[in-house]
């Protein structure tokens, strides 16, 4: 099936779900409650005393007002139903009094909501039969069945597991409302009224038994109704509103016997209360989970006042930090009085932005000086969009150390200038440890530009300090090989053995008090219960203007001069944008390069304590295959254990076989292509900014140039990606 045919297959199914899903669940809830009834079904013991009921009628129902009526299982009673102000309810048949145990008419409540909504919408009720079937039918082409606990795992599980089951009760609805497997009805003449329900059972009884009438109803063209059980089933008998009688003794036919339960007594009545539960089940899950991942996409809160009396605070944040700044500042503008509201960037659309009386804008820079992921989609939507009128002002992240300090923020900057927003004050940046001193500093010129009070905004935890132990240092490359860079695991335990972390977390590390402190990527879960955080670290090294060579101060210092058994302080860095995802049923692609590899290892081992989750494919380069291929061993056994799906490498010094990444990502590009555009998984890109990130990213436009998605250019593409969180990556120079 095609990537774009697949796509409106997708969005059919699930919005069509959500527009009729007041109504599927009216439907489905009445049809449990109708399940009932073959189960609390009575067997008629005795004949019913026909002149004793049309007497009882006349005196109940003189103006023959009622609709419907139902014989209890001993013929001693009647329920009557009525439209309108007519009677209802139980009667006794040889007195014409109303029985003690007359009442709520459930089973009669339940039938008009299944059939009709109790508004008479009958129509809209078959439409939504239809509809039903083809989102069963078209979650089929979203995945096989998995067992994994989570709401997409459930929602997709019990749609495969219990199919049969649930497809049956809509499916036959579909085939009633078309009346295909349905007996054929006698002819009967129309007629602009039906007669009384007193005078079409007076007329049936002169040419046929019905002493074992179980029910009688009005039907269309003014005529009435009658079923009565048989040796060999059911008759069903049509009083035209003129007073002719027409007879059927096909019975109700398998396809209403299968929608009503009624096949096998109470045993089907409880296939179909089951078949009820689990379209319940399949509705619930399915809402839930679209509700989840439009409140994840849509981070904001809500402000106090209108748009043009707010100010908005927006981030863009890829490890976190921009986010809780964001939140800090929110917090304190209110205490001041400010009406505000706190947004993702994500969750914007730039019209939106225009909106507001001020826009306070904190960004964050990411790989090779680009804005977080998420926020790619806003920076294009800007293109397209005018915001004169609209005023800014933006704290930007970043670090002096990288050659594009803070690129990605002043890229946002940029973007709104050339489209017409204006600066209220001037951008700010913030460097690594100063980020919370500059911070303070540039609200508190918020501030002054708001004519507020002074500020008070307590510090912002942005990072967790950890007192760390090295316990153990295990060499990954071969040592002997000279054309190879050093490499080891280094694995930690946190003196709070309560730690948490993930795959992807970020480790600061000093190797002295003066250095700056270096990011490592963490590649262990706490999660898949590691109490120790792994790292990977690669000796880097350059040589001086003096022509000595020189090692990197914290690879030198981690991969050769710490001891087992030392204690060290770092800190904590969240860093959810690279965290596995918390649906296990979306499809990985791992794409990693070198020491890029290093948080890799944490995301197969918790897909490991996730049985039956999403297959992984893993895609690793480096230099020798029998030299640095990182944690050959582990991705191996990961790949014998079905863990891993697939596992691709490059390597580029191999001799007569040399290859690197994006060689292997156009060889595998119709395959990475399907995976992306039907089977919906997420690409994780680690390594360095040039040599992976950009190539990677070239190689992806061109695959997508020669396989479009329909009615997208590749770069709108790629950035739907992003948007959608599908794109990820972490990315260092």
């Amino acid at each position: 099936m095609s990537s774009s045919y697949l796509n409106f297959l997708r969005k059919a199914h699930r919005w069509l779900a959500l527009l009729l899903a007041p109504v599927f669940l009216l439907v489905l809830v009445s049809g449990a409650m109708l399940a009932f009834k073959p189960m609390l079904a009575e067997t008629r013991t005795s004949t019913l005393d026909v002149p004793a009921l049309i007497a009882a009628l006349d005196k109940v129902d003189p103006q023959g007002q009622a609709s419907g009526l139902a014989i209890s299982g001993d013929g001693r009673h009647f329920e009557l139903r009525s439209r309108g102000a007519g009677p209802a309810g139980t009667f006794e048949i040889a007195s014409a009094s109303q029985s003690a145990a007359s009442g709520f008419d459930f089973f009669g409540f339940a039938l008009n909501l299944h059939k009709n909504l109790a508004i008479g919408a009958g129509a809209l009720v078959e439409i939504s039969a239809f509809a039903m079937v083809f989102i069963i039918l078209s979650g089929l082409f979203f995945g096989l069945p998995r067992l994994r606990n989570t709401l997409a795992g459930w929602h997709l599980g019990l749609g495969w597991l219990g199919l049969p089951l649930m497809l049956v009760t809509p499916l036959t609805g579909v085939l009633m409302a078309l009346h295909l497997g349905m007996p054929s009805l006698p002819r009967f003449e129309a007629a602009d009224h039906a007669l009384p329900l007193a005078r079409s059972i007076e007329i049936a009884a002169q040419q046929a038994d019905l002493s074992k009438l179980t029910m009688a109803r009005g039907f269309r063209r003014g005529a009435t109704l009658l079923n009565v059980q048989t040796s060999a089933g059911s008759a069903l008998h049509l009083v035209s509103g003129t007073g002719k009688l027409s007879t059927s003794t096909e019975g109700p036919g398998w396809v209403r016997m299968l929608h009503e339960g009624s096949w096998a007594g109470a045993w089907s009545g409880l296939v179909n209360l089951l078949s009820a539960l689990g379209l319940i089940g399949l509705l619930g899950t399915g809402v839930w989970a679209w509700w989840q991942r439009r409140r994840q996409a849509s981070l904001r809160s809500h402000a106090s006042g209108k748009p043009a009396e707010t100010t908005l605070v927006a981030f863009a944040s890829q490890t976190g930090t921009a986010a809780r700044l964001a939140e800090a500042t929110a917090n304190a503008l209110r205490q001041a009085g400010e009406s505000v509201m706190l947004a993702s960037l994500a969750a914007l659309q730039p019209v939106e932005m225009a909106g507001f009386r001020r826009t306070l804008l904190i960004a964050s820079t990411t790989g090779d000086g680009e804005l977080p992921d998420h926020a790619q989609g806003f920076v294009q939507g800007l293109q397209n969009t005018p915001m004169q009128g609209s005023r800014f002002s933006l704290f930007a992240l970043g670090d002096t150390r990288y050659a594009r300090f803070c690129a990605g923020g002043l890229k946002l900057r940029t973007a709104l200038l050339a489209q017409g927003a204006q600066e209220f004050l001037p951008a700010e940046t913030a460097d690594g440890e100063a980020t919370s001193r500059s911070w303070q500093a540039w609200l508190q010129r918020v501030a002054k530009t708001f004519a507020l009070p002074e500020i008070t905004a307590g510090k912002v935890a942005l990072d967790q300090d950890l007192s760390l132990q090295l316990v153990a240092r295990t060499r990954l490359d071969n040592p002997l090989d000279a054309d190879l860079k050093p490499a080891w695991q280094l694995r930690f335990r946190a003196q709070n053995a309560a730690e948490q972390f993930r795959p992807g977390d970020l480790l600061l590390i000093r190797p002295t008090p003066e250095a700056a402190p270096r990011c490592y990527s963490i590649g262990s879960s706490s999660q898949a219960g590691n109490a120790l955080i792994d790292l990977t670290v690669v000796l880097h090294g350059h040589t001086a203007p003096d022509g000595q060579h020189v090692t990197g101060l914290a690879s030198s210092y981690l991969g050769r001069q710490l001891e087992i058994g030392t204690q060290i302080e770092a800190q904590l860095r969240r860093h959810p944008g690279f965290n596995p995802p918390a649906d296990a049923s979306q499809p990985l692609i791992l794409i990693a390069a070198g020491a890029g590899v290093a948080p890799f290892p944490g995301f197969l081992a918790e897909r490991r304590k996730q049985p039956g989750a999403a297959p992984v494919w893993l895609l690793f380069g480096n230099r020798k295959r029998a030299g640095d291929f990182y944690y050959r061993s582990y991705f191996e056994e990961c790949l014998a254990q079905g863990v891993l799906s697939r596992l691709d490498t490059a390597f580029s010094r191999d001799a007569g076989n040399s290859s690197r990444l994006p060689q292997r990502i156009v060889e595998q590009g119709v395959e990475l292509l399907r995976w992306m555009n039907e089977r919906n998984a997420a690409v994780y890109l680690c390594g360095g900014a040039t040599t992976l990130g950009q190539t990677v990213r070239t190689s992806f436009l061109e695959l997508l140039a020669q396989h479009p998605v329909a009615g997208e250019t590749p770069e709108a593409t790629l950035a739907r990606w992003q948007a959608e969180g599908r794109w990820r990556q972490d990315l260092f120079t």
